[in-house]
């Protein structure tokens, strides 16, 4: 029996029957020689449309044409009759990272029959050129006609598109016949088609969209910076990688897609690289520096044939510079960040670049409300469609949280490039004054709502800063006043606290009014006193700022500063004289009818009766303020006033009752996100947990209580964690830790000068007495120096992983 003849093979016996050359039969067909040449070598096949237009001019029958279009698309076990690889596909060196999610939706975009447009978006860099090429070298079982690529960057026409589809489709070389030779060679074919880097031929878009009408099969993948706004068009839009966490360990470091990148793009120039306890804390950084932008994380990751992490991450302020290679195969666009985004920047309208360029005014991101104040630009509709093309071409991403503003934003790297071209501008000096007015009278707004507000500061932080630093580079202490002085507790707790206390050694240096010298020393009192427990110099601050309120007669003020000094005066255990100073106050707030204040008082007295033992009328007081801080919803004083409740039923042994207020009051402070108030009410709660045999969830409490206030670098609050962590250790038999904690919170009260209240003096002295029975004279002498000795953050560490 014959052997069966190949396609190839038929092809020629075909063709020499008709006494046709390769070139002529091409010509006929209107194909190229190479594709003739292919075909009956066994490495292309043909599309089924033509398959049957070469049965027609080979002359067949109908039987004959039946069996030839069959042998054109069966698929055999021999090479020559294997199904048909992807053509023209570059190869891919590096392992594709943590993109799961998008070949998901892209696999089943392209499996779905009526999407036959899919477009990859996204900044310069992110990996859409990538991510197309992962695809499409595992579709060719989906796509028996062949999946080719087409890469289209230096392309600035219809006449060079059809150039580069010809040649990679072996067509006819055609400047502006390509839409037909495609449309009769792949009319039923099923091909997919990728066109990489269209963002610059967004005007071709009703040319590729006519490529679909004119075909049954074919499908488009595209990567474009920039949408086509085509009809059929389906979008996928790629993200940077996902960032490390601050808290992240090493394992999760590991596991981490941009730390991956990074980590695998530098062992490829060094094998001996690897991600260390040493490095980690560098590489992550790094990671956010560049916003995972994964070019820029091979960029980076190329200088460590250089330098270390540690170094490197000290180069790269700012980074855009740095950010190139001198690797000859990379795209020009893709040889550096900023030829990156200079090449997206170079597409877009010069009203477009005039905005963004303007938007670099921005810190980590804005409102629309902040834009309309300070871009100058008369026509908001106008506006809002330039800020719709930024988006578009990915300069600009738009985010919308629930019961938050909209906000829009800049990668980094696009923002440091935007920045670097308005400050070639002669507009900026006068942008960034429109700038800082804008957020005086934003700070100015929400100076009586700092903690209410709290998400709408941390998102607009890095604008109220930067407008602080124009106001000073600009010697205009006012303005500067105005953002610093209502949100210095905000900028001490979500900011630097040396960039605070800097601030307002500038301001005191300027020649400001009385009220603005008092307004700086309150500032100071409250940060010695109650955010770095130094309240011998907060009592000295809060007096200079007495006396000014004093001397310009603001009775409200006044009342405020004795507040505070009584505060301080019950910190060091003088009772009798906190008291006075909180009756006085208190005095003055009803003769001005400030009822909030009056009540506010009530529970700074209750502070010191309860610390006197005086646990009934306390009670009474919070009970009355309760009432009231229920009725007008004032979250903050409630959780206080909560607190203190449970305060005085633990110790009236009224557990149920005082686990239940300290609960609430936390319920209250982690919406809050206060994390004062959180930790205060973990430090109260775990006494009470462990009086209910509940000695896990206490030290649970007390561990995450420990841990915000040394992050915080709340000594007074460590001191009462470490008397509380020792009852805890004392219960589960660590006797000799316990003796250390004690120790150590004996020494920090001593420094600080905190004395502990009568009521929890005898509490903690049952434990200790409990706890020096299970040891020895000399171990509970050698276990307290120990204590003493031992560094606070190694006590610390030791504790947190008890």
């Amino acid at each position: 029996m014959p052997e069966a003849r190949s396609f190839g093979q038929q092809l020629r016996d075909y063709r020499h029957q008709r006494q046709l050359t390769q070139a002529a039969l091409a010509e006929e067909v209107g194909c190229a020689i190479e594709s003739i040449r292919k075909m009956e070598a066994n490495r292309q096949r043909p599309s089924r449309s033509l398959a049957a237009r070469l049965a027609r001019i080979l002359q067949l029958s109908a039987e004959q044409s039946q069996i030839f279009c069959d042998q054109a698309r069966t698929v055999g076990t021999d090479s020559a009759n294997s199904a048909p690889k992807p053509s023209g596909l570059p190869l891919t060196a590096t392992k594709l990272i943590n993109r799961q999610t998008e070949l998901a939706t892209l696999q089943n975009y392209l499996n779905a029959e009526h999407i036959r447009m899919i477009t990859l978006t996204g900044p310069g860099g992110v990996g859409k050129t990538r991510l197309a090429l992962q695809i499409a070298q595992h579709s060719h079982k989906h796509f028996p006609d062949g999946v080719y690529f087409v890469d289209l960057a230096q392309a600035s026409s219809l006449a060079d598109i059809g150039l580069a589809l010809s040649q990679t489709l072996n067509l006819p070389s055609s400047k502006y016949a390509w839409q037909r030779h495609i449309q009769l060679h792949y009319q039923q074919a099923r091909i997919l088609l990728i066109l990489d880097n269209v963002e610059q031929l967004v005007s071709a878009a009703e040319h590729f969209r006519g490529l679909l009408d004119h075909t049954s099969q074919l499908k488009l993948l595209l990567t474009s910076r920039t949408l086509l706004h085509c009809a059929g068009e389906y979008a996928i839009p790629l993200t940077p990688l996902r960032l490390p966490t601050a808290e992240a360990s090493l394992n999760e470091l590991k596991t981490n897609p941009a730390v991956q990148l990074f980590v695998q793009r530098a062992q490829t120039l060094n094998p001996q690289f690897a991600l260390t306890n040493h490095n980690a804390e560098a590489i992550k950084q790094l990671c956010w520096q560049v916003d995972g932008l994964p070019l820029a994380l091979e960029l980076a990751a190329a200088r460590t044939r250089l330098l270390t992490p540690e170094a490197l991450l000290a180069y790269l302020q700012p980074p855009l510079a740095l950010l190139s290679t001198n690797d000859p195969t990379a795209p020009a666009r893709h040889q550096s960040m900023y030829n990156a985004i200079n090449w997206s920047y170079q597409q877009i309208s010069p009203k477009q670049q005039q905005l963004l360029r303007q938007l670099a005014i921005f810190q980590a991101g804005c409102t629309l409300d902040a834009i309309q104040a300070i871009v100058p630009n008369n026509n908001q509709l106008d506006l809002l469609e330039q800020l719709a093309g930024l988006i578009d071409h990915s300069l600009l991403n738009m985010q919308a949280e629930a019961e938050q503003p909209q906000r829009f934003s800049m990668l980094s790297l696009i923002h440091e490039f935007a920045a670097q071209q308005l400050a070639e501008q002669a507009e900026f000096p006068e942008l960034a004054q429109q700038h800082l007015n804008y957020y005086v009278m934003y700070c100015e707004s929400l100076s009586q709502q700092v903690f209410t507000a709290r998400q709408a500061l941390l998102s607009e932080r890095e604008n109220i800063r930067a407008a602080i630093n124009w106001a000073i580079s600009t010697q205009n202490w006012v303005a500067a006043s105005s953002c610093i002085l209502p949100l210095a507790e905000f900028w001490y707790r979500y900011g630097a606290a040396e960039e605070l206390q800097t601030w307002l050694a500038w301001l005191r240096s300027q020649p400001i009014d009385l009220a603005t010298q008092a307004r700086c020393n309150e500032m100071q009192g409250y940060i010695a006193a109650f955010l770095q427990s130094q309240y011998r110099a907060g009592q000295a601050w809060y007096q200079q700022a007495l006396a000014q309120r004093q001397a310009l007669q603001q009775a409200a003020a006044i009342a405020d500063n004795l507040a505070k000094l009584g505060e301080v005066a019950m910190e060091q255990g003088h009772y009798a004289q906190a008291l006075e100073r909180y009756r006085h106050a208190c005095s003055m707030h009803e003769q001005l009818g400030d009822q909030a204040s009056v009540f506010a008082m009530h529970d700074c007295q209750a502070m010191v009766l309860l610390r006197q033992g005086q646990f009934g009328h306390a009670q009474q007081l919070l009970q009355q303020s309760l009432d009231y801080w229920q009725q007008q919803q004032i979250l903050p004083s409630l959780a206080f006033s909560l607190n203190y409740l449970g305060m005085i039923a633990f110790y009236q042994m009224r557990l149920s009752k005082a686990q239940q207020a300290h609960e609430q009051a936390l319920a209250i402070w982690q919406t809050l996100d206060d994390q004062r108030g959180i930790a205060s009410a973990l430090n109260a709660l775990a006494p009470v947990l462990l009086h209910q045999n509940q000695t896990a969830a206490a030290l649970a409490a007390i561990k995450q209580s420990l841990q915000i206030r040394w992050s915080l670098h709340d000594y007074d609050g460590l001191a009462w964690n470490l008397e509380r962590f020792g009852e805890i250790l004392s219960k589960v038999h660590q006797a000799e830790l316990a003796m250390q904690c004690w120790s150590k919170a004996k020494q920090l009260r001593d420094e600080l000068a905190l004395p502990l209240f009568e009521a929890e003096q005898k509490r903690l002295q049952i434990y200790i007495r409990q706890t020096k029975q299970q040891l020895t004279s000399a171990q509970v002498q050698q276990l307290w120096l120990s204590g003493h000795k031992v560094a606070l953050a190694q006590l610390i560490q030791t504790l947190l992983i008890t």
